[in-house]
């Protein structure tokens, strides 16, 4: 009888657990470009949580100051809008890719190496901090096929 309810307990604990998970995945920011002001970093963010959340700002180590961007058709002309936050619905996926919502990074401590791995850590409006790793890819890499491999011939 008592190991029943036990079992029970469980698959409810972990069901909640679940429940509140926000995940980052393929996080990749590009080598900056030698004299540019400035570079971009790509990644999902999926809010398995049965409440909207609302991202507020991202920090990477080695970097100075990281924005969150979008781009938005205005009048057949795209243009680059800052956004101070950014919801993301309950069991939704935040894209941030090329042309559409993305990371822009400022002021680099120190130089950012193709291959290694960055810290970075998303807060949110509830208080809720989640931290990712970012991959650092190479400035001629197109960073959505950042994980195939190439082959030289």
């Amino acid at each position: 009888m008592f190991k029943r309810y036990l079992v029970i307990i469980i698959s409810v604990f972990s069901f909640s657990l679940a429940a509140n998970q926000i995940t980052v995945s393929d996080f990749t920011v590009r080598e900056f470009i030698p004299g540019a002001p400035s570079s971009v970093g790509y990644f999902q963010l999926a809010n398995h949580t049965n409440q909207d959340q609302v991202l507020t700002s991202v920090s990477i180590e080695k970097l100075g100051r990281v924005e969150i961007h979008n781009h938005v058709q205005k009048n057949g002309m795209m243009s680059m809008v800052k956004l101070e936050k950014l919801a993301i619905d309950a069991h939704a996926t935040a894209m941030f890719q090329s042309g559409g919502l993305h990371l822009m990074l400022f002021s680099p401590k120190s130089k950012l190496i193709k291959g290694e791995s960055l810290s970075a850590t998303f807060n949110f409006a509830s208080g809720l901090t989640v931290n990712g790793k970012a991959t650092v890819v190479g400035i001629n890499e197109s960073v959505e096929n950042a994980h195939q491999h190439h082959h030289h011939h």
